[in-house]
């Protein structure tokens, strides 16, 4: 049932036109799709060189190279646009493939700094200090699609363990202490075991190189959470159903996640592989 504070949000998106920032995979779709539903007006920006949602292509989006962004923005900005939604996954631009314009000229020693000091914060904090500065609002996701970001317990009808609970505890404790270093947002624990923490591998071949170390008797828990001073309108941990599926592939019981503050894709059918396939969904 929808909440007042939801019908308050819809109402509010509706009096608004958003430019959506553009990437690949499939929460582009999901996002525009609730975006038509609600009757809310949008535009698309894609960018060269990077993963693109083909649906976009049936609506008003322009294709533009990373250095002409806000020339771009302020034509949008005249139009009435004054919000902007980062969805999809971008690839990190090469600095020499980038072409400033006029616009974007005085930008690039900045983003050059940001870009060598590495870290995915440092250059999402960035992003969205200079949109501000432009004059725009950068939405919080959660806001536009709150149903895709499950809430604290047991999401699903499988029964956690003791050394599941116990598993969970100790994979936070140590998520909550390295995540100053802005590194993984994953660890994958088997009876108090760490079998592997995410770095640049990525979470889902994290899980598939845990099978190797886990108790054959005993499965894993993936502990999938929000770094520390995470910037949650750019960045989200995303669970998408190839990931619950290579948990079931990979001898692990169970994840546990950020609730309210993970992304979810695809939820219903993530929720019914995982009561099909016997694995939880916990959230923390």
């Amino acid at each position: 049932m929808e909440s007042h504070e939801d019908r308050f949000v819809c109402l509010s998106l509706k009096m608004e036109k958003i430019i959506l920032l553009t990437g690949g995979g499939s929460l582009p779709e999901e996002v525009i799709q609730s975006l038509k539903r609600k009757k809310v007006k949008f535009y698309c920006i894609i960018f060269e060189k990077n993963p693109v949602s083909k649906l976009i292509f049936n609506h008003e989006y322009k294709l533009i190279n990373f250095g002409k962004i806000i020339s771009e923005l302020n034509i949008l900005k005249n139009a009435g646009f004054k919000k902007i939604l980062m969805i999809g996954n971008l690839k990190r631009p090469n600095i020499y493939d980038i072409k400033p314009d006029i616009n974007s000229i005085k930008l690039i020693p900045l983003f050059a700094n940001m870009f060598l000091k590495g870290g995915d914060n440092n250059l999402l904090d960035f992003c969205i200090k200079q949109l501000t500065r432009l004059g725009f609002k950068v939405l919080d996701l959660r806001k536009i699609i709150p149903e895709n970001f499950p809430d604290f317990g047991n999401q699903t009808r499988v029964k956690l363990s003791k050394e599941n609970i116990n598993d969970i505890k100790k994979g936070k404790q140590i998520l909550d202490h390295i995540s100053k270093f802005d590194i993984g947002q994953s660890i994958i624990i088997n009876k108090g075991n760490v079998i592997g923490i995410e770095a640049a591998q990525g979470t889902d071949n994290l899980i598939k190189n845990s099978k190797y170390y886990s108790n054959v008797y005993e499965k894993s828990v993936l502990i999938k959470l929000v770094k520390v001073r995470q910037n949650l309108k750019a960045d989200l941990p995303t669970i998408g159903i190839q990931t619950v599926k290579n948990c079931s592939k990979s001898n692990v019981a169970g994840i546990a996640y950020s609730a309210k503050k993970t992304l979810f894709l695809k939820k219903k059918e993530i929720l019914q592989y995982c009561n099909d396939n016997n694995i939880f969904l916990f959230g923390v």
